[in-house]
């Protein structure tokens, strides 16, 4: 077969139209997740199981001159120079991540794969992705910042798309700059239950008074026990202090304490503490005595020392949170 009509063939194969709804990327906006075939395994990659570097989408077709030419100069100004850099100069790892559009090519694909030393393969015969970038033609670059929390763009922001490959050095440092502008993910601190938040949130609690300890509507309870027990951290009179109780099971008394509780108050937990010491040094173990659902929806808790009760005997709410 003449190289003019695999050429001819080929063009036929990859110049789909855009999927229907969807429209072409422009920078700035955020990439939606995908998934392609890997191209080693067989096994589906999605996008964002990428995450937490910048992404450098490369994609090619074997036969294509272009393709060839920024393949070996990607090879050394990107692959190889970002992995002896430790990635980029903020200490992002960079990810080279190469789209074969060209299917039914087992062995001309696998040949310029192995010329180019490209470790990571994904499929998209059909240009399904690739024609949210760029649409007819090859090869197609697109840099994605996978990058969370950082300070210089969002997650999943597209940097860079571009069509061609042309001028010997310009790519290059064109795809370099783009790549050395995501600074690292920050640490963002404890993040509150979205739950918890939009509790405050439909209460109308101003925003600078949304936090776990504080009280905006000053009754001595903090909003994660008003949110907890289902009461209005905006109302003073809503709130119903547990009640320090003794229970008696076969003939044998314990310290308890009784409250009432929100059962869809979810993302904090709040414990009961028994101890013999004010300071509570030392605490007993608690046991659970009852529950029961009430008819306005909220819960009441009882909740037991497990030693008997013997003299001085102290008990305390305290929350937990998963994030903080």
């Amino acid at each position: 077969m003449s190289f003019q009509k695999l050429f001819l063939i080929a063009l036929i194969l990859l110049t789909g139209g855009i999927v229907s709804g969807q429209s072409t990327y422009s920078v700035g906006d955020i990439v939606e997740n995908f998934t392609l075939t890997n191209r080693a395994t067989g096994q589906e990659v999605e996008l964002y199981d990428l995450e937490g570097k910048v992404l450098f989408l490369e994609w090619f077709a074997w036969w294509c001159p272009f393709c060839q030419a920024a393949a070996a100069q990607v090879e050394t100004g990107i692959v190889d120079y970002y992995k002896n850099g430790g990635g980029n100069p903020n200490g992002v790892p960079v990810m080279h991540v190469a789209l074969d559009m060209q299917g039914n090519a087992e062995t001309q694909s696998q040949n310029f794969i192995n010329r180019y030393n490209i470790e990571f393969v994904l499929n998209d015969f059909n240009r399904a992705v690739a024609d949210r970038f760029q649409t007819g033609g090859q090869p197609i670059f697109a840099i994605i910042n996978g990058v969370a929390n950082s300070p210089s763009h969002d997650q999943w922001e597209l940097l860079y798309s571009h069509l061609g490959y042309g001028n010997s050095n310009q790519p290059i440092g064109t795809f370099t700059s783009h790549i050395d502008s995501v600074e690292a993910g920050v640490d963002p601190g404890p993040q509150l239950p979205l739950e918890f938040l939009n509790y405050l949130t439909n209460l109308g609690i101003a925003e600078s008074d949304r936090n776990i300890d504080q009280d905006p509507d000053y009754d001595g309870v903090p909003n994660v026990f008003e949110y907890y027990f289902g009461s209005d951290a905006s109302d003073t009179a809503s709130f119903d202090q547990p009640t320090p109780t003794i229970v008696t099971i076969s003939s044998t008394r314990y310290h308890a304490l009784q409250f009432i509780r929100d059962p869809t108050a979810v993302g904090v937990e709040i414990s009961v503490e028994f101890s013999d010491s004010p300071s509570f040094d030392s605490l007993i173990g608690s046991v659970p005595v009852s529950n029961q659902l009430l008819e306005n929806g909220l819960e009441e808790v009882v909740i037991r020392s497990d030693s008997p009760l013997s003299g001085s005997e102290f008990s305390r709410l305290i929350y937990r949170s998963e994030d903080l």
